[in-house]
């Protein structure tokens, strides 16, 4: 699933973000593969997203949270069911 399908308050661990063309300082904050990632907020009209990942809070514009894949942690898949 891409970031961006995140639900507010679901946590997801990101993967797969060697392969995207992230900028340097996105990767300097903590936005690499296995990161624990939590959806806080959405803006009003869909954009920027803000988020929790690891230690740090940021907002992603829709270019980065269309590009980045995440799967679901254990707690939310079993929530889901």
């Amino acid at each position: 699933m891409k970031l961006k399908d995140l639900k507010i308050n679901q946590k997801a661990i990101i993967v797969n973000c060697q392969d995207k063309q992230l900028p340097l300082k996105l990767m300097e904050m903590g936005c690499v593969d296995g990161v624990e990632v939590t959806l806080l907020n959405k803006a009003p009209l869909g954009t920027p997203l803000y988020f929790m990942m690891g230690d740090t809070r940021m907002a992603l514009g829709k270019e980065i949270v269309n590009e980045l894949e995440v799967v679901l942690t254990e707690d939310d898949v079993k929530e889901k069911a």
